[in-house]
């Protein structure tokens, strides 16, 4: 028997895409590098909400600020993002995981490194 789809299944869990905008709190590590980045979630839940919550509560683990919501929790499916490498990458990364998170930073002016 396949519990996870008869677990997806009993609580109606789905994937929910969210795009946010944040920025470093002073204690984040990369305070000193970063300027703001944007960060791509891919999260099965029961809700939209739960959904959000859950990425909230990951930005506040890892000392983020939420500045905005670019895309707010939105059901979606692997073919939302056929032509998408790390959107379809995120997306069965949660499938499996039932979590994913993408960063990409904007370096402080006079950064050159990689983050």
């Amino acid at each position: 028997m396949n519990w996870t789809a008869v677990s997806e299944r009993r609580y109606h869990m789905e994937t929910y895409f969210i795009s946010l905008q944040i920025t470093p709190l002073a204690e984040n590590p990369l305070s000193e590098k970063v300027e703001e980045a944007h960060v791509y979630f891919w999260i099965i839940d029961a809700s939209p909400e739960k959904a959000m919550e859950r990425a909230s509560e990951y930005l506040a683990k890892y000392c983020w600020q939420l500045n905005s919501v670019d895309t707010a929790p939105k059901e979606v499916t692997a073919s939302d993002f056929a032509d998408q490498e790390d959107g379809l990458m995120g997306f069965w990364k949660a499938k499996q995981k039932g979590f994913a998170a993408q960063f990409v930073a904007k370096p402080k002016p006079g950064m050159t490194q990689t983050l």
